[in-house]
């Protein structure tokens, strides 16, 4: 997936480490298994979330 493909940091227009390059391609993998868009922007805006949520649950930010 996106690991695999020796321009994909090129092609996203940012710099992404090595490691993280990895770990999209295993989300890629998954979100593909399960059906799911596979873009770096429908995972970021995921991970936002999933981020944000976090930091609400802890009480960090407040959810308005």
């Amino acid at each position: 997936m996106a690991y695999d493909h020796p321009d994909a940091p090129k092609q996203f227009g940012i710099r992404l480490s090595e490691e993280t390059m990895k770990l999209v391609s295993e989300i890629q993998h998954h979100r593909q298994r399960t059906n799911q868009s596979i873009t770096l922007a429908s995972i970021v805006e995921d991970a936002i979330q999933c981020h944000y949520n976090r930091l609400v649950n802890e009480g960090a930010i407040k959810n308005d």
